[in-house]
């Protein structure tokens, strides 16, 4: 499972960060993202859905996680 931390990173620079490890890896991966930016938590669902890979929101307080699964 992949990782990557963007908390304190503003848009767009968590779904540029999230597109780019999708493009690395292969159908069926996993990646987490991790955040605490509010409009990343619509930006990049929005981006999963149009790329075809499955994903859910995970809230926590002020930070959140979106867990994607690579199509």
């Amino acid at each position: 499972m992949n990782v990557i931390d963007v908390r304190g990173d503003i848009c767009p620079v968590p779904l540029l960060k999230c597109v780019r490890e999708i493009k690395k890896m292969k159908k069926g991966e996993m990646l987490t993202v991790i955040s605490d930016h509010p409009p990343a938590k619509r930006s990049i669902p929005i981006e999963m859905t149009e790329q075809g890979h499955k994903f859910k929101i995970y809230e926590n307080g002020p930070e959140f996680k979106i867990e994607i699964v690579v199509n």
